[in-house]
């Protein structure tokens, strides 16, 4: 009473629970100038009076089965797209293994710092700071190619990568294009998916990107403050933070505070300053991770290798 199928329509439209249902128009022929108007509305179909029982049921048929197919498509996409991003997952894990089978203390660094980006990226999203403001695509892709952040490790000859003592100067030279030889790994890639891959950007910074230093003394290309990208910059606090919880052959692990005091002294020459002050309320985080994600050194490739055999 007292509205119009204008108005009905609007209401239906505005309400989340009803907008999907198909409206049909019935109207004299007086009413056809407006048929426009219904349209825009949101109507799927307008028929004109007097109307015609079968003709009517045919319409409501042919909508119900359009809808029916549109929904049905939508569950084929959302089935097709998440067995395509299982797809994804399944290849970076292999790819981050990689280097895990070479280097042992590898692979709890790989998955620690997984762990303690996502905590960040997390943080980013749902509370977010002027000038540190994530899309969901972007957060996304941090939060699944951190992994491969040392992909290019694959590269250094094990004689520097696997050596039980301190580096040389010469040697750690080497180690520094992991990063090059990581971003090179991906271009490949990149070239022949374009578009399709638009994660492999993101891993991209990452990888060439995580070494790189606030105040431009990082390698390998020097670059400094937001002209290192945000996910290079989040990458570079966990990834120190790791190394110096991390035993070494050089080191003993530091503690948790002990460790969050040098990242945080390094605030504004290492790291963005900013993302080190917003990282506080994630930082306590850290050592649960760590602590649920120790290194396990109890079986080598050796004992690998007879076990599958």
């Amino acid at each position: 009473p007292k509205m119009s199928g204008y108005d009905v329509i609007s209401a239906i439209k505005d309400n989340p629970l009803w907008e999907d249902i198909p409206v049909i128009f019935l109207t004299g022929l007086e009413g056809r100038d407006k048929e426009q108007a219904a349209f825009e509305l949101g109507a799927v179909d307008y028929i004109l009076k007097p109307i015609s029982a079968g003709v009517v049921k045919a319409r409501i048929k042919l909508h119900v089965e359009l809808v029916t197919y549109r929904k049905r498509l939508e569950e084929l996409v959302d089935i097709r797209t998440e067995q395509l991003n299982r797809t994804q997952n399944c290849i970076l894990d292999m790819l981050a293994s990689v280097t895990s089978y070479r280097d042992q203390e590898t692979g709890g660094h790989i998955k620690r710092t997984t762990y303690y980006v996502e905590a960040i990226t997390e943080l980013l999203l749902n509370h977010p700071v002027e000038g540190y403001v994530l899309d969901e695509d972007y957060a996304s892709s941090m939060m699944i190619s951190a992994k491969l952040h040392d992909i290019g490790k694959v590269a250094v000859p094990d004689s520097i990568l696997l050596k039980p003592a301190k580096l040389t100067e010469e040697e750690f030279d080497v180690i520094k294009l992991h990063t090059v030889y990581g971003a090179h790994l991906l271009d490949n890639a990149m070239d022949e998916l374009k578009e399709t891959a638009s994660f492999l950007d993101v891993a991209r910074e990452i990888i060439i990107g995580h070494h790189e230093k606030w105040d431009g003394s990082g390698y390998p290309a020097g670059i400094a403050g937001a002209d290192i990208p945000i996910s290079a910059r989040v990458m570079a606090i966990v990834d120190v933070y790791d190394a110096l919880i991390s035993r070494r052959p050089d080191k003993e692990p530091f503690s948790h505070e002990t460790a969050i005091r040098i990242i945080t002294e390094g605030a504004g020459s290492h790291f963005d300053p900013h993302l080190i002050k917003i990282c506080e309320q994630v930082f306590p985080a850290f050592e649960e991770i760590a602590d649920a994600h120790k290194d396990d050194f109890g079986m080598d490739l050796d004992s690998l290798s007879e076990l599958l055999i």
